[in-house]
């Protein structure tokens, strides 16, 4: 939804699998020309760990994106129900992410503006920080975190 906004993305992906995965993904979109002005703005996926990736940002002095977008996988549930098949693929191939409060913790270090966490709607927040504000629908919850820098 972003690129489509015109906004650059750099996506981080820890898991090779699933990395390859997407980037497979992008090399079909990239056969369709709604996909270029996408492309030309800057559209990249990265595969490291984010935690990792933001560290060395932050010792090169990088220039910090204006806004973050956190993606972890969802908790294990307490329902009984099990989640989609293709969600419990997607988890089985991923796994289990190691540290999500201490990635909230380095994109507040390292974001200009804000920082989004995509959440189930009555999980906890990571690390137990208030989020500024948050926006919910039905099963999701997007806890917004502002940035004050001087």
């Amino acid at each position: 939804m972003l690129a489509t906004l015109g906004c650059p993305v750099t996506m981080l992906e820890r898991s090779a699998i699933v990395f390859t995965l997407i980037e497979n993904a992008i090399e079909r979109a990239t056969l369709n020309e709604k996909f270029t002005p996408i492309s030309e703005q800057g559209f990249h996926v990265i595969n490291c760990d984010a935690n990792d990736y933001i560290e060395e940002q932050l010792n090169a002095e990088a220039a910090a994106p204006d806004v973050i977008y956190i993606d972890p996988m969802y908790p294990h549930r307490k329902k009984s129900a099990l989640v989609k098949k293709d969600m419990q693929v997607l988890q089985r191939l991923h796994g289990i992410d190691d540290d999500p409060a201490a990635l909230l913790k380095n994109a507040l270090r390292f974001a200009k503006k804000r920082v989004v966490v995509k959440r189930p709607i009555q999980a906890e927040t990571l690390d137990d920080k208030k989020p500024n504000t948050c926006i919910k629908s039905k099963k999701t919850r997007y806890d917004i975190y502002t940035i004050a820098k001087m």
